[in-house]
């Protein structure tokens, strides 16, 4: 009896184990360049228009949800040479793209914080541009048309310009896919999916977007396409 119960003890240690591993496995974060600080969030691409990569990363406390820094890395020489602290705006979210078409990525820092027109503690996606080596607004619209839970930039359309590709809330708490053009001084709406029970996770990796679905019992990995000028979510698994 006290044989089976050390086996009991010692396997279930085992699985406690297994799944710590997995954990940091699985949010290992792997750069080109070391970082002692925690990453909350990072993206990499030209940013300066000069086709050299850098690495925008989002720094913060071990222990705390937000993040602090924003600092910037020239891949070609691995030296630093922009930091700022956002700490008072709470960013949580770091995202790249190239929102004009000219071939120089912009820089999104998502904030937590409230805005003048909207006195509510809520996300929003800043976005900056690269000038003479400082990150300067380019647009600070402070919402999307619906409240969101995650956002990033990704060329639905296939003209070489990115869209803002985001999950929203309804008021009935279902969630949908929307997208966003750049018009010059600002966004405006492009399409939209239909709504689902939950949308999680949304992932651009290799020139696909990616999503998790949950619509009732039915779960499942999605990919986010344009067909027919309709945004469709195409299951994968």
């Amino acid at each position: 009896m006290h044989r089976l119960k050390a086996k009991i003890i010692v396997l279930s240690i085992s699985i406690v184990l297994m799944g710590l591993l997995l954990f940091f496995s699985f949010n290992q974060v792997k750069l080109p360049i070391e970082i002692k600080d925690k990453i909350i969030d990072y993206a990499i691409g030209n940013i300066n228009g000069d086709d050299i990569d850098y690495l925008v990363i989002l720094t913060g406390s071990r222990w705390r949800k937000f993040g602090k820094e924003v600092i910037i890395f020239s891949l070609e020489d691995m030296k630093e040479i922009y930091r700022r602290n956002f700490s008072e705006f709470k960013p949580w979210k770091i995202a790249i793209g190239d929102i004009d078409g000219d071939g120089k990525y912009e820089v999104s820092v998502g904030m937590y914080k409230k805005s003048p027109l909207h006195e509510v503690m809520a996300k929003r996606p800043f976005i900056y541009s690269f000038e003479n080596g400082r990150l300067e607004p380019k647009w600070r619209g402070s919402r999307l048309s619906k409240p969101f839970t995650d956002y990033n930039f990704y060329d639905i359309d296939g003209d070489n310009i990115d869209e803002i590709i985001s999950v929203e809330i309804l008021e009935n708490n279902r969630k949908i896919i929307n997208t966003y053009k750049w018009k010059g001084f600002g966004f405006e709406g492009y399409l939209e999916s239909k709504d689902y029970e939950d949308i999680k996770e949304l992932i651009i990796e290799n020139g696909r977007a990616y999503i998790r679905v949950k619509e009732g019992r039915d779960k499942y990995l999605g990919v986010v396409k344009l067909k027919d000028n309709n945004l469709i979510i195409e299951r994968e698994d």
